[in-house]
């Protein structure tokens, strides 16, 4: 089958989506089918890109969040999707490159699939401070996903979580399907010795967190809550791996709440080839957020083999078993988030164990697997 996936984000960005798109895309491709990709993009990437399956459309920088960018004339993909012969389209934005999905699909009478990847509604903050302003715009946020989504024949959610929400909104013909993880990349036989080497910290616990420095990723609750730790343990350290528009902010709030000794940033993308390392690295891996509609890092972080500890909170209350591959803690209560944190470094080689088990449902084949049996109903 010939897929067209649209999106606002892709390639050189890495984020939650792209790596969503990248392991379907793999996956699927391996099964035989074919993807072309439709992205916004800059002048750089348009002209540096060598794939022929991949088409770039001119943009402007969301000013808040530059990383992301929206597409000016996307709506010229119609005749490209009729040209390479497109069986299917695949939304994975909702903005101006999700909207030349729609009209793709509309003009070429293809069946439309769409997946929620992104609580936009809780991320109102890079509209406005204010919070009269905010609660208008989560509505509005809110009223425009239903109208967009109610343009496609399948929605797809991440975790069952996501689904009940948007069904309590009115949208029907929502199917849960995870992005896999590659259980063989990410497993406990990777040795993180080499990362600890070159962090300094051999000796150390170290509690990891990677994701996006974005304010919505709520690490102001793990860096409150490191002084508590080290009460406990005075070895532990606190690695944070990515890079966003609050890596300021949380660099300053490490400095403010005097932890910066015992926390490293790492804010640059790391090659995808050391991620295991950098899991395989850590004791424990701790996440606060409350913008989660699936969690892939935390997958990735059982995969291998390592205990979460997570906020009690959307997608990650239904991944995380108090006790069993981790512990869940509010997401507003430092004190409680570290509570947890020490339990998960006291429990590490049996919750450990047992999130190595939680992941291996999730696996790429698996949920390849799923996305192809729904693309097949949709085109019959």
């Amino acid at each position: 089958m010939r897929i067209a996936y649209f999106t606002e984000t892709y390639l050189p960005n890495k984020d939650g989506v792209v790596t969503s798109i990248l392991t379907f895309k793999k996956a699927l491709e391996g099964m035989g089918h074919e993807i072309f990709i439709f992205a916004a993009g800059d002048r750089k990437t348009k002209k540096e890109n060598k794939d022929p399956k991949v088409f770039y459309y001119s943009s402007t920088p969301f000013k808040p969040y530059p990383m992301y960018r929206i597409a000016l004339f996307p709506f010229t993909s119609q005749s490209k999707v009729k040209k390479l012969g497109v069986e299917l389209v695949h939304s994975h934005g909702m903005a101006t490159m999700g909207l030349a999905a729609v009209e793709a699909a509309k003009f070429n009478k293809l069946p439309l699939v769409a997946t929620f990847h992104t609580m936009i509604p809780s991320a109102t903050h890079y509209v406005s401070k204010a919070k009269v302003v905010k609660e208008l715009a989560e509505k509005f946020a809110w009223r425009y996903l239903v109208w967009y989504y109610k343009k496609c024949d399948a929605v797809v959610a991440p975790s069952v979580v996501i689904k009940e929400m948007l069904e309590e909104r009115g949208l029907t013909g929502v199917h849960v399907i995870p992005t896999g993880v590659d259980i063989r990349k990410f497993n406990p036989e990777n040795d993180g010795r080499v990362m600890r080497k070159e962090w300094g910290m051999e000796r150390n616990k170290i509690i990891l967190n990677v994701g996006r420095l974005v304010l919505e990723k709520n690490l102001d609750t793990l860096i409150k809550s490191s002084l508590l730790v080290l009460e406990e343990f005075s070895d532990a350290r606190f690695v944070i791996v990515g890079e966003g528009p609050a890596t300021n902010y949380y660099k300053k709030l490490v400095s403010k709440t005097g932890v910066g000794k015992w926390f490293k940033f790492i804010n640059e993308v790391v090659p995808e080839e050391k991620m295991p390392l950098v899991y395989a690295a850590a004791d424990v891996f701790a996440i606060p957020s409350k913008f989660e509609t699936q969690g892939i890092v935390v997958q990735e972080a059982m995969a291998s083999g390592k205990p979460v500890v997570g906020a009690d909170y959307l997608a990650l209350r239904e991944i995380i078993r108090d006790g069993y591959n981790g512990y869940k803690f509010n997401p507003d209560d430092p004190e409680e988030c570290a509570e947890k944190i020490i339990k998960a470094l006291e429990k590490e080689k049996e919750l450990g164990a047992n999130a190595r088990k939680s992941a291996e449902s999730f696996s790429v084949e698996n949920c390849a697997r799923k996305m192809a049996e729904l693309y097949g109903k949709m085109v019959l």
